[in-house]
């Protein structure tokens, strides 16, 4: 006769932060949740702020047995959080309140839970470069780095991850330390509670640059990273060298807006409040899928493990809003470029379009916020181009960032 199943134990739990220790408590709850989706018998743990009150955390637990909650609750970084957290409440006597729960339906394992068949390891980083990961403002960013010279920096697009930078990273490794970042909200990196769009993202790239003492970078972004990009060097021209922009179209007030606009399907589809993600949802490999058909001209790309290491990303709950919510920035996105460029970029700009989409149209949409632009197109090439093309686009950035 088979053993009963342990049951589950679910869990509400509640802190109340003093005012003026938001920031504290939210960097030791990022600590408390990393390592504690690590553990063996977590099946589901999500904690955050109420979007009304910064002093108001709130979370749900998911536990597969009562001695997988005891030996959580006898964990170090369990222990270091509740002794942070009496610093940090209202009320140090009781410094979270917690209640059973049970839901509607049964609860599926989230996809960072250990043992269940969602779960997939991150993808190695390449030989001689480490992840990491950095509080900036209220996000802890993944990223990627190793090598060593002046500083490149490079942002990917949707929907990919840093790991579409893995067989251009090597080569530009040789003379530059290289760090490929994580957008908020994908890859690795934490959504925070900021809105996730080209303005933020460019704010995450003056924290980051400035905590690593970069100094002025060489950077470059493609897709969204691009628009990323560009919307960093207007509001911090001085922190940027060179920019690269790779089948990206950033916008500003020389961009069309309106319903009369045009432009692919999907981008208005994205617009949508809350309809993509419900749809996408446990079907995020079938829509990846059909965007990397769609716009890769090169056989065999993404490769396997490519799609497989995207799909574990944007499979994480929330990942998939994030990126929608860019398309839904878009108008911030000009505002911000028309509130910092007064006057056009005078930072040398590569502009560099796949044959099969964007092609010159990257080069002659930055000459509207840009002084001196040049242009690449490579022919045969679609819109992943640091995948389809990695070894010329290595050396066309080698050649444009030691550029004297």
């Amino acid at each position: 006769m088979t053993e009963p199943a342990a049951a589950q134990v679910m869990l509400v739990v509640e802190l109340t932060t003093r005012p003026g220790a938001q920031r504290a408590m939210r960097e030791a709850l990022a600590r408390l949740v990393d390592a504690t989706r690590q553990e063996q018998g977590v099946v589901r743990f999500e904690a955050g702020f109420d979007p009304d009150d910064d002093t108001r955390v709130l979370g749900y637990e998911i536990w597969a047995s009562q001695d997988a909650l005891d030996e959580h609750k006898a964990k170090a970084h369990t222990r270091e959080f509740l002794a942070r957290a009496r610093e940090l409440v209202v009320d140090p006597s009781v410094p979270l309140r917690s209640s059973r729960w049970r839901p509607m339906r049964e609860e599926l394992p989230a996809a960072y839970a250990l043992g269940t068949p969602a779960l997939a390891p991150p993808a190695a980083p390449p030989p001689g470069f480490t992840s990491e990961r950095r509080l900036v403002n209220d996000v802890r960013l993944h990223y990627v780095i190793g090598g060593s010279g002046p500083p490149v920096v490079l942002l990917h697009g949707f929907p990919n991850t840093w790991y579409a930078w893995r067989d251009v990273m090597p080569r530009l490794a040789e003379r530059h330390t290289v760090i490929a970042v994580d957008l908020r909200g994908l890859g690795d990196s934490d959504p925070g509670t900021q809105p996730n769009d080209v303005p933020t993202g460019a704010d995450d790239l003056h924290g980051l640059a400035a905590g690593l003492g970069l100094g002025p970078v060489l950077l470059a972004g493609q897709d969204w990273g691009g628009s990323t990009a560009f919307a960093f060097a207007a509001a911090h021209p001085d922190e940027v060298r060179r920019l690269a922009v790779i089948e990206a179209m950033p916008a500003g007030p020389w961009t069309e807006t309106g319903p009369d606009r045009g432009g692919p399907w999907f981008a208005g589809f994205h617009q949508v409040p809350d309809l993509p993600e419900r749809m996408v949802a446990g079907r995020e490999r079938i829509y990846l899928d059909w965007f990397f058909r769609a716009y890769s001209a090169t056989a065999g790309v993404p490769t396997a493990a490519a799609a497989d290491e995207y799909v574990r990303c944007y499979a994480r709950p929330g990942a998939m809003a994030s990126a929608f919510a860019r398309y839904r920035g878009t108008s911030r996105q000009i505002e911000h470029n028309a509130k910092h460029l007064s006057r056009p970029l005078d930072l040398p700009v590569l502009g560099i379009g796949g044959e099969r989409l964007f092609g010159a149209a990257v080069a002659e949409n930055l000459r509207h916020g840009a002084s001196d632009v040049r242009q690449e197109v490579l022919a045969g090439c679609g819109h992943y181009v640091a995948e389809e093309r990695p070894a010329e686009l290595a050396s066309l950035l080698l050649s444009f960032f030691d550029e004297t």
